[in-house]
């Protein structure tokens, strides 16, 4: 039980909880500091010392990360929740050598599909990529800009603004623009202008989203991709990287979501979830099983 709050109070817990914010911010920052010449050899290196430090820092996080796993993956837990450290890890290091780790390798970034998403772009429809925390998601949205498509990305807020400033220059540095408030209205006009839409709708939508499966439980889900789709005619392609055994990435834009006119709203939900279970049931430790997932999963709508 945790008895921060009610020893001393709800708005010192919040307190608390914005400087520990604060300071994994700034211990990020320095790191990008120290880093700045850093050579691609060491960026190993430099990994294997965060897989050290990321669960002391992350104690509560990779606590309940524990807690969270279904059932089915807890004769591999150890193995999935040390899989899940070296992917955050390496993520974090990739975001920032992502220039560095190109020149370098030239093919560390292939991908299966983009015919999918050029065939769209000629039926002028634009096209919504639907993906997860899962892998290094952030790169996929570097690539695509990098391919020449119009890429523009659904950001949710960081916990604190000076993360969200961070990440987001990380973003536009790469050719992604962001979406931020307004983001569905915005979303249908890109897609109307033939551009292309990038959201991660995995997180916890709670009185939000829809009640669908997840794993066994009943968890809220975020109905704003099909939204998206139902208004726009756009078609969504799910949309996943993994990382290789070498350390390079392949990204997969998979057959896009078929929505039949008798489907309800949370069976569109369900369908799109669906892809996310088999993705993470294939490489359960790329997903970020930290995420409160289930929390309040009963305020989500319900057919």
């Amino acid at each position: 039980m945790n008895l921060f709050p009610l020893i001393f109070g709800k708005k010192a817990k919040e307190k608390f909880k914005y400087y520990k914010r604060l300071l994994r911010f700034y211990a990020v920052k320095l790191l990008l500091d120290l880093l700045k010449k850093a050579t691609v050899p060491s960026i190993s290196k430099i990994a294997h010392l965060l897989m050290k430090i990321m669960p002391v820092i992350f104690k509560h996080e990779l606590k309940r990360a524990s807690e969270l796993l279904p059932e089915e993956f807890q004769g591999k837990r150890s193995k999935i929740l040390h899989g899940m450290i070296a992917n955050q890890a390496n993520n974090l290091l990739e975001i920032i050598f992502y220039e560095n780790l190109l020149a370098h390798n030239p093919d560390f970034i292939t991908i299966s599909g983009i015919e999918r998403l050029e065939k769209a772009r000629k039926e002028g429809r634009g096209a919504i990529l639907l993906s997860a925390h899962f892998g290094n998601w952030e790169l996929v949205g570097y690539k695509l800009a990098e391919l020449g498509f119009d890429m523009n990305v659904i950001a949710r807020p960081q916990a604190i603004k000076q993360m969200t400033e961070l990440m987001n220059e990380f973003r536009e540095k790469r050719g992604v623009k962001i979406l931020m408030k307004e983001n569905l209205t915005a979303s249908l006009k890109i897609l109307k202008q033939n551009g292309f839409v990038g959201i991660v709708s995995d997180l916890n939508a709670r009185e939000k989203g829809w009640q669908v499966d997840f794993f066994g439980r009943k968890a809220s889900f975020y109905i704003a991709p099909v939204l998206l789709a139902m208004r726009s005619k756009a078609p969504i392609f799910p949309t996943f990287i993994e990382r290789k055994a070498d350390g390079s990435h392949f990204i997969t834009i998979q057959e896009p979501l078929i929505f039949s006119s008798e489907e309800k709203r949370s069976q569109r939900v369900q369908k799109y979830v669906n892809r996310f279970i088999e993705i993470i049931r294939k490489r359960p430790d790329h997903w970020v099983w930290f995420h409160e997932r289930y929390h309040k999963a009963y305020l989500g709508q319900a057919e």
